[in-house]
């Protein structure tokens, strides 16, 4: 008689749980790079950095609600933990480069990215946390939109 849980359980919960604390330390670190850099940019890239912060944290967010609905058996939710995985390193890498030489590059890119995360998400319209989810990224989209363009 096996007395032991199921390893593979285990390994998916030290993965997720790996993940969002790795996708949790890039937003503190994303965050605290556009404070740290208020008097250095123009008040688009500060507002693009904030935005994509808080996408990036909210991404992270719905790592971990999708893993649980596709545990519970809801396939559905696969294509949504992916965009968000993506989005929000994305997201990251974007809040990093908004004071720098490829902020425009960076927007642009992070903007298609939380557009296709956020038509991903609106899909689930009963679910609220996937609306909020998509009204991040939708922000998050204007926000890097504005800086590209600036």
């Amino acid at each position: 008689m096996n007395t032991h849980p199921d390893t593979t359980d285990y390994t998916r919960r030290d993965a997720v749980r790996a993940l969002s604390a790795t996708v949790i330390a890039l937003a503190t670190t994303a965050a605290s790079r556009a404070a740290g850099h208020k008097s250095h940019g123009s008040s688009q890239a500060e507002h693009c950095a904030q935005a994509c912060a808080s996408s990036l944290v909210e991404c992270a967010k719905h790592i971990r609600h999708c893993t649980e609905h596709l545990a519970a058996g809801k396939k559905e939710y696969a294509r949504c933990l992916e965009l968000c995985a993506s989005c929000s390193q994305i997201c990251g890498a974007c809040a990093s480069a908004c004071f720098g030489p490829l902020a425009k590059t960076m927007a642009e890119a992070c903007a298609k990215a939380c557009d296709e995360c956020a038509a991903e998400c609106e899909k689930f319209k009963d679910d609220e946390a996937m609306m909020r989810c998509a009204k991040t990224c939708r922000e998050c989209a204007k926000a890097c939109r504005e800086l590209a363009g600036a």
